[in-house]
């Protein structure tokens, strides 16, 4: 059975653990944003856009639990492609380590995420081909060997950003992309060539373009590490021969194929995504790992949208992004979509209820208002998780499985304090009525070592408060309503007590 790409693209730009030794940057935010939509393009993209998990702005933990899904969830003859963009960093033993929310430079085996995490997780995959990108941007020098040999290994493509003592550049302009990154892009949308002429682009193809572009620029120089036999293919190309076979007939464009990896060169067995696909009533559409944004409000995952969507970007918080409907990563056609086939309808503050029912890779939830704009959730959801929504009107919703059973609730749900919530991934308490301060006690961690927790007014959806607890250090964190009668709690991985604080 023909394997899927799949792609887990990490992007980091604030760093408010160490923001003194780990500057803001520029660019990675919008460099996941823009890959995303290259490797998904109708007309040079191998990914469908179920098979695309992004994660901005990620703490250790979060991001370590997704490449740990990502890993674990594939088969044999998948395709995996890791990109990272954002501060690397050399321990005092040459370790690479990939840097995140909460990282502090000072404890980078706690607090980042090593390349020997990435090895094991790798290693321990059913996958034969992984591709690893790293565009690794931090102030000072990187040695090229370093960043390759730490992720190497068998089955493996390893393209960095930069090698030697050179330094990987970060994009000159706010909600810009990095040097490499868009040379990236642009080779695997257009530019560049297919050598072999067999219709597509390999590791190899993208790599020579990349090497050549940063070299005419004097920016940086890229190095590729490869322990695999033969090369893989990352994009399409036209077959022109065949169409200037016909000279009275102009070139159609492109087919709209997906091509599997491991196939033999020039003979897809893949098809065009199928059609949309209705699921029974509640069903929902996933997709892959990473909380999400919602309605009226900016918090958790950013997904890329179409072309015309822009991620905004203030003050280092991800201000609003939507993903539309038939657009650039957005492709209702994709393979996995399951619509609701009924609406829902509300009037005032709701909640959407979504449950895993037995599906291996976890659900991923879309919401799809009346004008066919679609808020991407959450992903990864393998127990039932509930989230709050302050947006009014009538609302549809998707999700990767129909086995993902999604029901809508009126109204906001009512807790007593205390009380206890323990959830894999993200999702939202009900509402309770506010003390002056809440207390959060985290008492199962899942296997992470950080959880962030924010505080909602329900009525507006305003975000109240913001604190991340970590383990062994502040395992009871506290938060504060300013004056709200009530508030809700949204949640990280984590098992947790509320309660009013003393």
């Amino acid at each position: 059975m023909a394997g899927r790409y799949r792609a887990l693209l990490i992007g980091n730009s604030t760093y408010p653990a160490d923001e003194h030794n780990l500057q803001t940057l520029k660019g990675p935010v919008k460099d996941i944003a823009v890959l995303n939509r290259a490797i998904v393009d109708r007309d040079a993209g191998l990914f469908a856009d179920v098979d695309v998990t992004l994660l901005p702005e990620a703490t250790s933990s979060r991001a370590i639990r997704a490449l740990g899904r990502f890993f674990a969830t594939a088969t044999r003859d998948d395709l995996l492609l890791v990109y990272f963009s954002g501060h690397g960093k050399l321990d005092q033993s040459g370790r690479l380590h990939l840097c995140m929310q909460d990282t502090d430079s000072t404890d980078l085996l706690s607090t980042a995420v090593s390349s020997a995490r990435i090895n094991e997780f790798a290693g321990a995959s059913r996958a034969r081909n992984v591709v690893i990108v790293l565009d690794c941007c931090y102030a000072g020098a990187f040695r090229g060997s370093d960043l390759g040999d730490a992720v190497a290994g068998p089955g493996r493509y390893v393209l960095t950003s930069c090698r030697g003592t050179q330094l990987a550049n970060d994009a000159t302009v706010e909600n810009g992309t990095s040097f490499f990154t868009q040379h990236l892009v642009d080779g695997l949308l257009d530019a560049a060539a297919d050598q072999d002429g067999d219709g597509y682009v390999t590791f190899s193809d993208l790599y020579a373009y990349v090497d050549r572009r940063l070299r005419e620029t004097g920016k940086q120089i890229p190095q590729r590490r490869v322990d695999g036999d033969g090369d893989v293919r990352l994009a399409k190309r036209p077959q022109l021969a065949a169409a200037q076979t016909t000279a009275a007939m102009p070139p159609t464009g492109h087919t709209a194929v997906t091509i599997r990896p491991g196939e033999p060169k020039g003979q897809p067995a893949g098809s065009a995504s199928p059609g949309q696909a209705e699921a029974g009533d509640g069903a929902a559409v996933t997709a892959p790992a990473a909380g999400g944004q919602r309605p009226g409000r900016a918090r958790r995952k950013v997904l890329l949208a179409a072309a015309a969507a822009a991620v905004a970007i203030t003050g280092g918080v991800i201000a609003t992004v939507v993903l539309l409907l038939g657009g650039s990563g957005g492709n209702p056609q994709a393979s996995g979509s399951f619509y609701s086939r009924n609406s829902f309808t509300a009037n005032a503050p709701w909640r959407l209820k979504i449950e895993d029912d037995g599906y291996g890779n976890g659900c991923s939830l879309w919401l799809i208002d009346a004008h066919g704009t679609q808020t991407h959730l959450a992903d990864s959801l393998y127990d039932t998780s509930t989230f709050q929504i302050n947006d009014t009107g009538t609302f549809r919703w998707r999700v990767n499985d129909p086995r993902c059973n999604v029901v809508a609730l009126p109204g906001t749900g009512t807790e007593i304090l205390p009380f206890s919530i323990d959830q894999s991934g993200a999702g939202d308490s009900e509402v309770f009525a506010a003390p002056a301060r809440v207390a959060v006690h985290v008492k199962d961690w899942h296997g992470g070592t950080s959880c962030d927790f924010r505080l909602y007014d329900p009525a507006s959806g305003v975000e109240l408060d913001f604190v991340t607890a970590t383990q062994g250090k502040n395992e009871t964190v506290t938060l504060a309503p300013s004056g709200r009668k009530t508030a809700y709690l949204a949640l990280s991985d984590c098992g947790v007590e509320v309660s009013a604080a003393g």
